[in-house]
């Protein structure tokens, strides 16, 4: 009976998988195991069979992406499908096809283990969304090849790219204070979770210290309603803001109704601006100015990257991409 790669693992003192890898040259075999294996594969006169060669070899052609797809995930957060778009196409170049798959963040260490272990795709994509220190672990130990889409809230080795948002805000905080405007609060949702808006924030308050000066912070504020509500109170200021500036168009259309049902004259006695110019702030009256971010090429450039890494397993990448511009409205 001819030799198995069962008997080279009981004779070698390893695991199947690591005969297997070791014989199909993996890189994450160390040399000495792999001279070791062959050793003994030779010794026992092995002859893998061209089922288990090409087994050995496959790939699946497919690329999956990750994250939790949450109910409303479309309204509230329309750049997920924007980047899901792009990396789509380009998969799709290379003959790749891109599957979801849906894991809240407290599941998707096990889950995502459960799916290398199972080699269901050539590649992983993960939205940082449900980017956790014990997930980011099981990447950096992983074999399979993955890219983190955004910027990780934690310090951590993994690869990521993202759109560079502080530089987003630099360039809001330039335009309203090229305008005029001095006083400017800004919408976000949850100040501790939502890391975007943060950076964002960060970015303009970066440029408004230079002259002295500050952005309010209102925290809170996800939804249409929230940021009626937001605006409204700032209405019944003494002293109001000159502009609003939102982290999202929801928030966005949500301040302008608020503003137009009061009465207030947009710009002249209150401004508005947004951040991401899609799907709102061009199809409202005043159209709202918007600080936009090619969330498609996002997608695109992290797809790429996730190919390149599948034909060479040790490339590592933590860097921005995609340039912001800014959309001069009548809201400002």
């Amino acid at each position: 009976m001819p030799s198995s790669i069962y008997d080279i693992a009981r004779a070698a003192g390893c695991s199947i998988s690591t005969v297997s890898k070791a014989l199909n040259d993996h890189y994450s075999i160390a040399e000495e195991t792999k001279r070791r294996v062959r050793a003994v594969a030779e010794e026992l006169h092995y002859q893998p069979s061209a089922r288990a060669r090409n087994f050995a070899s496959r790939k699946s052609g497919s690329a999956l992406f990750v994250t939790d797809f949450y109910r409303n995930i479309g309204y509230e957060n329309p750049h997920m499908f924007e980047i899901i778009n792009g990396a789509t196409h380009a998969l799709e170049e290379k003959g790749y096809s891109l599957l979801l798959r849906n894991m809240r963040a407290a599941d998707a260490p096990a889950l995502l283990q459960d799916a290398m272990l199972r080699e269901q795709a050539d590649g992983v994509l993960l939205h940082a969304t449900i980017l956790t220190k014990q997930l980011a672990m099981v990447l950096m130990k992983a074999d399979l090849p993955y890219l983190v889409i955004g910027r990780p809230g934690f310090s951590t080795g993994v690869s990521w790219m993202d759109v560079n948002h502080e530089s987003a805000g630099r360039l809001a905080a330039d335009y309203l204070l090229d305008r005029g405007y001095r006083r400017v609060a800004f919408l976000l949702g949850n100040a501790r979770e939502d890391t975007i808006a943060q950076s964002r924030l960060k970015g303009m308050n970066e440029v408004f210290a230079e002259e002295a000066l500050s952005v309010e912070t209102i925290s809170g504020c996800l939804t249409y309603e929230e940021g009626a509500r937001a605006a409204e109170a700032l209405l019944d200021r003494a002293e109001r803001p000159e502009v609003i500036v939102c982290s999202s168009n929801t928030l966005a259309v949500g301040c302008l109704h608020a503003l137009r049902a009061r009465g207030v004259d947009i710009p002249g006695g209150m401004a508005l601006m947004t951040f991401d110019n899609y799907p709102f702030s061009m199809i409202v009256q005043p159209q709202i100015t918007a600080v936009d971010l090619d969330m498609y090429d996002m997608g695109w450039e992290a797809a790429r990257f996730l190919l390149r890494r599948i034909h060479k397993p040790n490339l590592q990448t933590q860097s921005f991409c995609t340039t912001p511009r800014l959309i001069a409205r009548d809201s400002t």
